[in-house]
């Protein structure tokens, strides 16, 4: 899926899971039709497979968010995230690509570059 495909939304693992599985099935619902060749609907099948897999807990898993605009926010098992052990927190700068699908490569800020560092700060004695 595509960043922002799902749109905003409040949930936990279980319903991003459920909402992806059932986001696919709408969106390619058609595409499983008489015209798909075999080992491509199976392809499909087993995909959907997995994720039905991934709600059972049959085995181990890692879910990872990669949201280039820091919009996301899963709380923790705990009052401190830092004693999660189960959820691990990475900032990380976007890559030209990530910037260009935003739309951030052509945006020229060197006036509000200018603006801010020219901007008088107040300093107490």
């Amino acid at each position: 899926l595509a960043g922002g495909t799902l749109g905003g939304m409040v949930t936990t693992v279980e319903g991003l899971v459920t909402q992806i599985r059932e986001s696919l099935a709408r969106v390619h619902g058609f595409t499983f039709g008489d015209s798909l060749d075999e080992s491509k609907k199976n392809k499909w099948r087993e995909f959907g497979s997995r994720l039905t897999k991934l709600l059972s807990l049959e085995q181990p898993w890692t879910l990872i968010l990669d949201d280039e605009l820091a919009s996301s926010f899963i709380s923790p098992v705990t009052d401190d995230i830092k004693d999660d052990h189960q959820l691990a927190y990475e900032e990380y700068e976007r890559s030209w690509e990530q910037n260009e699908e935003l739309g951030l490569n052509d945006i020229d800020t060197s006036s509000a570059d200018a603006a801010y560092e020219s901007t008088d700060t107040f300093k107490l004695p």
